[in-house]
């Protein structure tokens, strides 16, 4: 029987989180971050504890009252840019061909 370590990076982050790691860091707070974000408080922290333990580092120094980005999670925040963005262009490209072709 074959088994695989499964090794820590971004080969496995879901873009969801992503979007969830850029929304916490631009509005610094969990409650406002899960009400735009259409989830509950405490899916929210899980979510982002995952993505945490999945890079093998903390991303936010938490408070009673905000958040914060650490180093790491600024160093993170351009490439979750970048990845997010290029999701949200492949999906509306593909989307877009997928219109002209019906149409013809």
């Amino acid at each position: 029987m074959l088994t695989f370590k499964i090794e820590k990076g971004m080969g496995h982050l879901k873009i969801q989180s992503m979007r969830e790691f850029l929304t916490l860091s631009e509005l610094k707070n969990f409650n406002s971050a899960s009400e735009r974000l259409f989830l509950s408080q405490p899916t929210l922290s899980r979510h982002i504890k995952e993505l945490e333990e999945e890079l093998g580092v903390t991303l936010f120094n938490r408070s009673t009252r905000r958040v914060e980005l650490t180093e790491c999670g600024e160093y993170f925040l351009p490439f979750a840019k970048l990845i997010v963005h290029a999701e949200d262009e492949y999906t509306e490209g593909l989307a877009s061909m997928r219109k002209s072709t019906e149409t013809e």
